[in-house]
């Protein structure tokens, strides 16, 4: 019995390790992670359904053409389908990377795929790297995993003249004479050329989450270069030391001292400075010409410095021991099991500082001050699509959220709801009241930071005069905060328009002319509670001619629309259309709609919905008005295979404020994943 115990116990944790997944490879201060759940969505479609599928056979195809191979399944790939698919990135301020990690199954046929004369990888031990033409990218992959990296120097880094000279690359910009270098520029590159050799030396190992105790010691200072030429490292034959790790917010200086650095940057800026006199005109060809060299020459040295960074980076991901993207709650914390892909980026906040360089000065603003990590996962089963999606906010706006949306739609709406002949509907309710209250909060959060805070007394005063001057409970009463948009069909109405004519001496002559158009039937509505407001503005609208009455229904008097608008006051809803019939049913009390109890959950108990209904919008677009009579079928047979596609707000829970997306799918389809593959043979044929 304890011999079974223990072979029970070795074949667990031999399958657990064997089951480990590459997320652990990720670091935890990873920018943007996506997943692609191999197992999930190889349940839904067993392998061989797809490589008989239309899109399995056409990337089956093209993938045998391309390479001149014949392949027959994707499991030719020599890729575990089973296991999670992850695309990860880093930002820096110097650099970005793009990464993908893939679990491996069969090495061999994955290197199958890539073997030819041109391309040729190395191996040390069980792993292999290949740089990809121009040393843009890496692929490095071993028995269990393949990791793809592709780094981008951010041009705003190389714009501040002190890291330009640290790293050896001149800013070049048209206009200025960048062959014409004087001896103080080239000392910059003479500095560079001695720091960084033309050669890729070994990169220096990333930060690893082990701290390790460093210690600096003192560097000669460069000699001052002669005009026309450049120095030689005084300390040749020693080893180098690599320019960066690049891995994230570098930390590792270059190997010239400080002081050196700031007299470069110094004789940097003073030899543009001094360039101006030198300045062509831009129709100058050969200064063109010096302007394309000098540019190509400060790409080049860009492209070995990332291509050193991407070398010591992916080394790390390999070989490395740091802080995995696992222990990071906020990650970990967004994961589902039975999502089949998954995306998540640690902050707002982080999107926006990724690109405020870009923006100078207004690049330093926390606009996103507040917003936390952002999620959206996929699912799919016998029944519908679904996106759901989640943003983490701080605790202050998460609470000033929670104030207004606490109200729901007005039940009262529901009566004017027809499941069965309405093409979509939109609603939201939110508590104006809360809402005006919070809103100089709000304000004063994420436009505080962007004007600066010289600015906050200014901020400050000028949210004070917005809760001053409103009134907040009267304006909530006049408009509560709840709406609803209903369309109710398409409608073909012959309008007029002003068109211009020439004859033979091209004399202008307006001509009037008339076309038939396809048009909405709507219906908008909101609630409010004090109309006093709303009559004087639509006495106004009467005595100044712009509003006429009948019934107690008024038209809006604008002869270039080319629909009419009619509205109405009634059991406190406002009421706008363009149809004068259903006006009336509605004046009358004569309408008979029926909502069903799934459109009606979805307007009552969410503050934001969102439905289009495809199937009632079949044949009721003009064939002329979408590309005639064949495109039309096309287009009205994909409406046909079409469920409803929902939209809906989530109560807040905690922090976390989200929302969902979802596509039912028609009878006669297995799940969502075959009917999407259904939809995307029916478009392409």
């Amino acid at each position: 019995m304890k011999k079974i115990l223990i072979a029970i116990s070795l074949f667990l944790s031999l399958n657990f390790a064997q089951a480990q997944d590459l997320a652990k490879k990720i670091p935890s201060n990873a920018f943007t992670v996506a997943t692609i759940k191999g197992d999930n969505v190889f349940k839904l479609m067993f392998v061989k359904d797809f490589n008989e599928s239309f899109v399995g056979k056409k990337l089956l195809t093209e993938t045998s053409k391309s390479l001149d191979k014949n392949f027959t399944s994707i499991e030719d790939f020599g890729i575990n389908l089973e296991k999670n698919m992850y695309y990860f990135n880093q930002l820096s301020d110097s650099i970005t990377y793009n990464c993908f990690l893939i679990p491996i199954k069969d090495a061999k046929k994955f290197e199958s795929l890539i073997e030819n004369k041109e391309k040729k990888f190395t191996q040390q031990g069980d792993i292999r790297t290949m740089v990809l033409p121009d040393s843009t990218s890496i692929i490095k992959w071993n028995n269990n995993m393949l990791y793809f990296v592709t780094g981008s120097i951010r041009g705003s880094f190389f714009a501040d003249s002190v890291k330009s000279a640290r790293y050896g690359i001149k800013y070049t910009k048209y206009g200025w004479d960048t062959v014409g270098l004087d001896s103080a520029a080239v000392a910059v590159d003479s500095v560079a050329t001695v720091a960084y050799p033309e050669e890729i030396v070994t990169p220096a190992k990333v930060k690893s989450y082990k701290k390790t105790k460093t210690t600096n010691k003192k560097k000669k200072s460069a000699k001052k270069a002669t005009k026309g030429k450049t120095l030689k490292k005084s300390t040749a034959g020693k080893k180098k030391k690599p320019v960066s790790d690049g891995f994230i917010y570098d930390g590792i200086s270059p190997d010239m001292p400080d002081d050196v650095v700031r007299d470069s940057a110094v004789a940097y800026v003073s030899g543009d400075v001094a360039d101006t006199a030198n300045y062509n005109q831009a129709g100058d060809e050969k200064h063109y010409q010096e302007y394309q060299k000098e540019l190509a020459e400060q790409d080049t040295k860009k492209k070995r410095l990332a291509f050193t960074w991407m070398t010591a980076q992916a080394d790390q991901i390999f070989n490395g021991t740091y802080e995995s993207i696992e222990t990071n709650k906020s990650y970990t914390s967004s994961l589902d099991n039975k999502a089949i892909a998954e995306l998540w980026v640690s902050s707002l906040q982080d999107v926006y500082n990724s690109i405020a360089p870009e923006f100078g000065t207004y690049g330093k603003a926390g606009l996103m001050k507040g917003y936390g990590s952002l999620n959206a996962k996929l699912f799919m089963d016998d029944k519908s699509f679904r996106i759901s999606t989640g943003l983490e906010l701080a605790q202050e706006q998460a609470d000033a959220y929670k104030k207004i949306m606490n109200r729901k739609l007005n039940k009262n709406f529901l009566k004017y709801v027809d499941s069965e002949k309405a093409l979509g509907f939109m609603s939201y309710s939110i508590d104006t009241k809360a809402y005006l209250e919070e809103f100089p909060k709000l304000i004063k959060q994420t436009y505080g930071s962007f004007l600066g805070g010289k600015m906050d007394e200014e901020v400050e005063l000028g949210t004070g005069l917005f809760s001053l001057l409103l009134d907040e409970e009267a304006v909530s009463k006049v408009i509560k905060g709840d709406a609803l948009f209903v369309i109710n069909g398409l409608k073909t109405k012959e309008v007029t328009y002003t068109t211009y004519e020439y004859d033979d001496d091209y004399n202008q002559k307006e001509v009037t002319k008339t076309k038939n158009e396809t048009l909405p039937d709507f219906l908008f509505m909101f609630s409010s509670e004090d109309t006093r407001l709303i009559n004087k503005l639509i006495k106004y609208g009467i005595h100044k001619n712009m509003v006429t009455v009948e019934n107690n229904i008024y038209k809006i008097q604008e002869k270039k629309s080319p629909i009419d608008i009619y509205f109405m006051i009634k059991d406190g809803i406002v009421f706008f259309g363009n149809s004068l019939s259903e006006m009336q049913s509605i004046s009358n009390n004569q309408h008979n709609n029926k909502i069903s109890k799934l459109h009606k959950d979805l307007l009552s108990k969410n503050n934001f919905s969102f439905l289009f209904n495809a199937k009632n919008l079949v044949g009721k677009v003009p064939d002329s008005e979408i590309g005639g009579e064949e495109t039309a079928k096309k287009f009205n047979s994909t409406l046909e295979k079409m469920g409803n596609v929902y939209m809906k707000s989530n109560p807040i829970k905690g922090r976390l404020v989200s929302a969902d997306i979802s596509a039912e799918i028609p009878n006669g389809h297995e799940n969502a994943l075959k009917y999407l593959f259904s939809l995307i043979e029916n478009a392409a044929k």
